[in-house]
């Protein structure tokens, strides 16, 4: 199958896409149609993979409402899909989230979102209001096992929209496939209404109505009001903060390191045990290490935001989760680790700093700090290339061959 990608001209902030490109860099197919700009929606649609067969679909209106999607293989649509838990669908709420399954991996489809607001929802009665939809949008799946996979990686924006602009301009003419925030992207969320609108600017600047994005936690995303009710806005794979999944040749493995002193720590009010969560996470990771999708994949990426090496003040979780995943690690095979955290760009090749594989760690909110990782990757190759706010590289990029 013959890899595609989007190549978008990025205008953060907003929903401009410049047309959907082969690697050849002529066009494969037509420019989608911009969706509506409107005011009934808060949020307008972004897209979560949760595998290269299913994609997750979220948008969020101002009223509660019956969302529905329309979507195919053509821009005549012809399939429907809502939500559905225990013979009710889904409705009366202002979050919507409808994933769609059975799909091709590398394969372009077609959709438009549809809500049907409710004025009042008695037992016997709803009163709906009148239907309402975006246009059609397009998004690609993610590509199969043999296909060439590029993925951008932001970290620690810390809410600074200004350096992810610069950033989405650094990559502008870079085609990837999908997106990742590890972590300290979205932070101290003391409220619903500024969470949405820092989120409304990184689903703008990436396109994520037409190409997923990962948001995974840092600290910061766990501090605030609001971080409790933050994981309604995303769709993981298997519904919780640490996943793993395929994207062309790559098994990527996602860790949830949680917050960054001990669980004790005054700052917390005793609202948190990360402890515990962590220790969660542990037979999980080995179950993920043994299983056929990690072992058979052709590279193995590791990624979490609090780096685990080296060990950190004992008692933390960077501590806490070397002891209790350096074990299980160390022998796992895996190419490479994609961290944040420390505002301090690095690279460590293996045994720099005790850690058994290569570890890039991402920038800091300051532009002149700030950096973007690319990371492309076939069966035959995987290259890392860590990229500050004018596209230049800040390290010799990384390259692992068969």
């Amino acid at each position: 199958m013959k890899a595609h990608f989007w190549k978008i001209g990025i205008l953060c902030g907003s929903m401009i896409v410049a047309g959907m490109v082969a690697l050849s860099g002529q066009p494969s197919q037509p420019a989608a149609v911009e969706p509506s700009t409107d005011r009934a929606l808060v949020q307008p649609p972004y897209l979560q993979a949760l595998s290269p067969r299913t994609m997750a679909i979220l948008w969020e209106t101002d009223s509660p409402a019956y969302g529905w999607i329309e979507y195919g293989e053509t821009a005549a649509l012809g399939r429907r899909q809502d939500a559905t838990r225990f013979g009710l669908r889904d409705a009366n709420s202002t979050c919507h989230r409808i994933t769609l399954a059975g799909l091709e991996p590398g394969t372009t489809y077609y959709y438009r979102v549809h809500w049907r607001p409710i004025r009042s929802f008695k037992a016997y009665q709803v009163d709906f209001g009148p239907d309402q939809s975006t246009e059609i949008a397009a998004f690609r799946t993610l590509p199969g096992r043999q296909d060439r996979v590029a993925a951008v990686v932001f970290n620690d924006l810390h809410n600074n929209i200004p350096t992810f602009q610069a950033l989405c301009r650094a990559v502008s003419t870079i085609p990837f496939d999908f997106s990742l925030f590890n972590g300290d992207c979205l932070v101290d969320l003391n409220e619903e209404s500024r969470a949405l609108a820092v989120m409304n600017e990184y689903i703008g600047g990436i396109q994520a109505g037409r190409r997923s994005a990962f948001f995974i936690r840092g600290n910061h995303e766990t501090r605030g009001a609001f971080a409790r009710l933050m994981p309604r806005l995303f769709a993981w794979p298997g519904d919780r903060p640490y996943f793993a999944f395929n994207a062309g040749p790559v098994r990527w493995v996602v860790l949830d390191c949680g917050e960054d002193k001990p669980d004790d720590n005054v700052e917390y009010s005793g609202l948190v045990n990360f402890a515990t969560y962590r220790q969660e996470q542990t037979p999980w990771l080995k179950r993920e290490i043994a299983s056929p999708a990690f072992r058979r994949a052709p590279w193995r990426v590791l990624v979490h935001h609090m780096p685990i090496y080296p060990a950190r003040t004992k008692g933390n979780g960077g501590r806490q989760a070397q002891d209790l995943w350096n074990g299980i690690l160390a022998n796992a095979g895996i190419d490479l680790a994609l961290n944040a955290h420390t505002h301090r760009t690095a690279f460590h090749p293996p045994f720099a700093i005790g850690n058994p594989f290569p570890v890039a760690i991402g920038g800091a909110p300051t532009l002149k700090d700030a950096t973007v990782m690319l990371l492309e990757a076939d069966p035959n190759q995987l290259k890392l290339r860590i990229l500050d706010a004018s596209g230049n590289d800040r390290f010799p990029p990384f390259l692992k061959t068969r």
